[in-house]
């Protein structure tokens, strides 16, 4: 998950749970833009974006390397995803609130600091 951080994102919060994750970065500038392309356009022909270019690798990644620790191959993720931009402060704060507590509410932990695959930038939530 920090591998783009301040590379291509900046990572802001995360909460990887059993069977899904939950994740909040900001696209730093030349990464939001749309990918004109028509070559790069997706398999239903649908143009591709950044975001979609960027979570794409992510999958990858993280599935071959998740597929390598547990022996296994073939596919890990889900092929849909869902993305969202936030438009303003108040509705990041709630985002980052929703991805923290969202452990808690799955009744894994019981504050969201306890769950071991979860972060958040420091700073960016007080205590």
């Amino acid at each position: 998950m920090h591998y783009y951080d301040g590379k291509k994102i900046d990572l802001i919060a995360y909460s990887i749970m059993p069977t899904h994750v939950h994740g909040i970065v900001r696209l730093l500038h030349e990464n939001v833009r749309r990918v004109s392309d028509p070559m790069k356009a997706g398999r239903d022909g649908v143009p591709s974006y950044k975001v979609t270019e960027l979570l794409g690798s992510i999958k990858k990644y993280t599935a071959l390397r998740a597929n390598r620790i547990l022996g296994r191959r073939g596919a890990f993720w889900q092929s849909e995803s869902y993305d969202h931009v936030i438009r303003d402060a108040d509705e990041l704060d709630r985002t980052i609130r929703y991805v923290l507590e969202n452990p808690v509410k799955a009744g894994l932990c019981n504050d969201w600091r306890e769950w071991k695959r979860t972060y958040v930038k420091p700073g960016i939530v007080g205590d």
